[in-house]
């Protein structure tokens, strides 16, 4: 099974977010980022998906809104909140240092009532 595959190849080396998201996942998320700005993360003890497409592509904004949407979604604990940080937002700075702006999901999934 992929999924399984996946999960036991800690040293597969994308240069994307997917080795980070399963890391941080511990054998629960799989996920692979495709091209023009699509992320698909399967949560294999919950047996639900999600898959996002950022319109103009940027990988950036792509990874920002994957974390936020698993957060939102309940996939995440505080140790795994912590590990994806880096990847959900950050500062901008210029080039002599000073802060310019913040880079941030700002959105609310539209989800059932539970």
């Amino acid at each position: 099974m992929r999924a399984d595959a996946c999960s036991r190849r800690r040293a597969i080396r994308t240069g994307r977010n997917d080795l980070a998201f399963m890391q941080a996942g511990r054998g629960d998320l799989v996920t692979k980022a495709g091209a023009d700005g699509v992320q698909v993360v399967a949560s294999r003890s919950r047996g639900e998906a999600l898959a996002l497409k950022i319109a103009d592509g940027n990988k950036v904004a792509l990874f920002a809104a994957t974390v936020e949407a698993m957060d939102q979604l309940g996939w995440l604990d505080e140790v795994q909140r912590e590990r994806l940080g880096p990847w959900r937002s950050e500062t901008i700075a210029s080039i002599k240092g000073a802060l310019v702006g913040e880079r941030k999901a700002a959105f609310r999934l539209a989800l059932p009532p539970v």
